[in-house]
């Protein structure tokens, strides 16, 4: 009886670990995916920028503006006054 048991047993975890193994498994596929997904998106906003550089637009001030953009508006202002003020405490 305690063979059978344990044999049981043994057919349980192994049934659990084939299944743990097939989820990790596509969770690593899926972020593999989606790591070659922003890899392209990357060298899409890569191209961008030669193209606006190629059009004759400024990618730094253009980089600085997009930067900007992402930012919450109070804590941008905030940041503008205070460089105002550094600026003219040194003039």
């Amino acid at each position: 009886m305690l063979h059978i048991a344990n044999k049981d047993f043994r057919k349980h975890n192994q049934k659990a670990e084939d299944s743990g193994a097939k989820e990790l498994r596509q969770m690593v596929e899926e972020y593999e995916s989606l790591d070659a997904q922003v890899a392209d998106l990357r060298r899409d906003q890569k191209d961008l920028m030669t193209v606006a550089k190629a059009k004759g637009w400024d990618t730094k001030a253009l980089r600085r503006l997009l930067a900007e953009r992402k930012r919450d508006v109070a804590d941008l202002e905030e940041e503008r006054q205070l460089v105002e003020q550094y600026r003219n405490l040194l003039l």
